[in-house]
């Protein structure tokens, strides 16, 4: 069985890109099964040919060199998507199905028409993320904009979807009506599940986690003005993850007021490992999560695997994720709500513990990784109507491990 992915897989060469772990972990796991070979296609605009082909860890990979951002825009993404088109044009018969992962990227524009099946795994959905932008000016909305032309335009062309929550299926069906829609989650880093539940509550000096940078859409503002609530009550900390910045920072705090927070109180960090994450929930009251729209994100399911409770706006499919109450809370985007569910779990050790073993043993259950794997062959084995079950092989020593 020949698989081609279409997928946002960092280039193994460039360790400073995004890690995307929910591919890079899926990836490794196919590629030590017997029968399956896996081709996974990107682009870049930097390459030194116009095709790069290489094979690394049992994985194929085919990087084309694509205009620069500037002028990937200035056509409106066509030449880009053209060249993706040509590539796949001359070479999709090599391969038994296509696996897009994402509609952001306009892959689906460059498998259109194509004659081999293609199955596509929904990450978010551009189009409904640009309704959830709080500008209604700006560079991000035209890209957004853009993007969701080819997204409205193409997936009404794939008839073959994975999902994971109620909303992005939701979504689906109104957007390729009559396609068949199958079930997986996300496969996490195995790291994760090695950590548990603690058994009592971190420092005296609640620590707040929040892994959205200084990005407005995943809630940076209101992340921020729930902790200047909290601080009114309780000393605190928070911890920013991702592309932080700290004269952005204080910027904000002096812009908007916060009068109890000073830039000590707040740490800014990068992009941290999954042992530097897995310190981080150790050391933490609550993952705090108000994004203005998700489908299944990351770092809740990993916090929630790891055992750290999560506070978390209640949009898009994060409910699929949260049970209110059981597995975490959900809230909707007032500061003032937000830092009240973050204080409930500060002033009742008891309550975040249950939250944190509950959430701790459904997640474990949901991103089962050996489960995500069979889910993954089985429906490659669907759609291509391959009537012996495909032989799964047993995970490696740290997959297993984690089981």
């Amino acid at each position: 069985m020949k698989i081609l992915w279409l997928a946002p897989f960092p280039h193994p060469r460039h360790p400073a890109q995004h890690p995307a772990p929910w591919l890079t972990t899926l990836a490794q796991a196919l590629a030590q099964q017997p029968g399956l070979e896996l081709t996974v296609l990107n682009w870049e605009s930097g390459l030194d040919a116009p095709v790069e082909n290489f094979e690394r860890d049992g994985i194929r990979f085919v990087f084309l060199r694509v205009p620069a951002s500037r002028a990937d825009i200035l056509s409106l993404y066509t030449r880009r998507v053209g060249i993706i088109r040509e590539y796949l044009r001359r070479h999709h018969h090599r391969y038994n199905l296509i696996h897009v992962h994402g509609s952001e990227m306009q892959f689906q524009a460059a498998v259109a028409g194509l004659e081999v099946p293609v199955l596509l795994s929904v990450q978010g959905l551009i189009s409904e993320c640009v309704k959830a932008l709080p500008d209604t000016v700006s560079v991000r909305r035209a890209l957004w904009s853009l993007a969701s032309y080819y997204e409205l335009k193409y997936l009404p062309q794939v008839r073959e979807f994975l999902c994971r929550t109620h909303w992005d299926k939701a979504h689906i069906a109104r957007l390729s009506p009559g396609a068949r829609i199958h079930h997986n989650w996300e496969m996490l880093r195995p790291e994760f599940f090695g950590a548990a539940p603690r058994a009592g509550m971190p420092a005296a000096v609640p620590q707040v986690l929040f892994m959205g940078g200084t990005q407005v859409m995943k809630g940076f503002h209101e992340t921020m003005q729930a902790f200047n609530l909290i601080r009114q009550e309780t000393p605190a900390r928070l911890v920013l993850v991702g592309d932080t910045y700290a004269e952005e920072l204080v910027r904000y705090i002096r812009k908007a007021g916060l009068r109890h927070i000073e830039p000590g109180d707040v740490d800014c960090r990068r992009f941290q490992s999954s042992a530097q994450l897995i310190e981080l929930f150790r050391q933490s009251l609550c993952l705090l999560h108000p994004s203005y729209i998700d489908n299944s994100p990351n770092s809740v399911c990993e916090a929630q695997v790891a055992g750290l409770p999560v506070v978390a706006s209640n949009v898009g499919g994060v409910s699929s994720l949260i049970d209110d109450g059981q597995t975490g809370l959900l809230s909707d985007l007032t500061p003032r709500n937000l830092a009240a569910a973050v204080l409930r779990l500060h002033h009742d050790p008891g309550f975040a513990r249950r939250l944190a073993v509950q959430a701790h043993q459904v997640a474990r259950l949901r991103h089962d990784p050996a489960t995500i794997l069979q889910r993954t062959l089985d429906t490659y084995r669907g759609i291509l109507q391959i009537p012996v079950p495909f032989s799964v092989a047993a995970p490696s020593t740290a997959m297993a491990e984690t089981a």
